[in-house]
């Protein structure tokens, strides 16, 4: 079963597999380095967004030691509009690691590449198997289900993740594990989808015991929880500039933000006003929300105007020029809302 199970993946990838970037390389090197940057960006994101993120950043930084050498706000610049931005930071940080403690080189050794910065078991897999044809498989979401639904396990046990793991060891590719571990996933993402997979064209349908069963839900859903946080966002604009603040927890803090205070405090009597921020006449707050959501972060952010800032004794506080929003690292949120104001869909500031 077990070599009837892989000959089937693998002959399936071979006629299906698509042409996506990161399976075009020129070497060994070449290849190890897609691979990483490929499996970074899609840590949750899909296949069809990363692509135009990942040709940009390849034309910037084309190799490892190019991206050792990069600026964090420069790679920030090009990851913007893929989120999650750790990924970006800790991908320079490993392409750093690489070029000064290994020559450069991403070492093929999945302990070693697990001491990366954001490296897990996930991505060292998935590099061990794709980049360096090493006997590993990378379970993502799309392996787990294809898995799951062959052979009819539901995800109401403690061992279902080991069970998925077991099978794999049973079935997998004895030589070719590159393509094995693509193949699970392409199989995963493009046949034996989340819902309405399409079962009249997988190449393991005879096998498969849901699609005898036609019972597809393996999954008992835990439905994520949504935390809802409540700002006051500090709007102040004038001599054509806006200003921002330099946040210094750890979200958010590489970027240029829009001033954030705790919904919890009272507006009128709050840290900055003590000596940090003097303004003109006393701040308009604008009832409607204005909506952010971070990952399950609900922000509910209700908008402050400044009629006037009168000086400035916070260093955390400053002003970028207009003309100098475009180019500069701005959070998701204070580029959405500028973002706004400009298309005058915020009318009232």
């Amino acid at each position: 079963m077990k070599n009837v199970l892989s000959n089937k993946i693998l002959a399936w990838y071979d006629n299906h597999q698509r042409d996506l970037p990161w399976r075009r390389y020129r070497g060994f090197q070449d290849r190890i380095y897609k691979v990483l940057v490929s499996e970074f960006m899609l840590q949750q994101t899909q296949v069809k967004t990363v692509i135009p993120f990942f040709n940009k950043f390849l034309k910037a930084f084309p190799n490892l030691k190019k991206l050792s050498k990069a600026k964090l706000e420069k790679v920030y610049k090009l990851w913007q509009g893929l989120g999650y931005y750790s990924r970006a930071k800790n991908l320079l940080n490993t392409a750093k690691l690489a070029q000064s403690k290994y020559k450069g080189k991403l070492p093929a050794d999945f302990e070693t590449l697990k001491s990366f910065p954001g490296i897990g078991d996930y991505t060292a897999s998935a590099i061990m198997a794709i980049a360096f044809n090493k006997d590993f498989i990378g379970i993502d979401g799309n392996v787990e289900r294809l898995v799951a639904r062959l052979f009819g396990y539901k995800n109401n046990k403690k061992n279902f993740k080991n069970s998925i793991f077991l099978k794999l060891q049973e079935i997998k590719s004895q030589n070719k594990f590159s393509e094995f571990a693509q193949a699970l996933m392409e199989i995963g993402a493009l046949i034996c989808s989340p819902k309405n997979p399409k079962c009249n064209v997988c190449p393991l349908n005879k096998n498969c015991i849901s699609f005898k069963r036609k019972d597809f839900d393996y999954k008992i859903f835990n439905k994520k929880k949504v935390n809802i946080k409540k700002y006051y966002l500090l709007y102040a604009s004038e001599n054509n500039k806006i200003l921002f603040f330099k946040n210094k927890k750890k979200l958010l803090q590489d970027f240029a933000n829009l001033p954030l205070i705790d919904y919890k405090k009272d507006l009128f009597d709050m840290n900055f006003k003590k000596n940090r921020l003097h303004f003109e006449g006393e701040p308009k707050i604008i009832g409607r929300n204005f909506v952010h959501n971070i990952s399950n972060i609900k922000m509910l952010i209700k908008i402050v105007l400044f009629k006037r800032i009168v000086k400035i004794n916070d260093n955390q506080f400053y002003w970028i020029n207009y003309n100098k929003i475009d180019s500069s690292l701005l959070s998701s949120f204070s580029k959405k809302f500028i973002e706004l104001v400009k298309t005058k869909k915020i009318k009232y500031v």
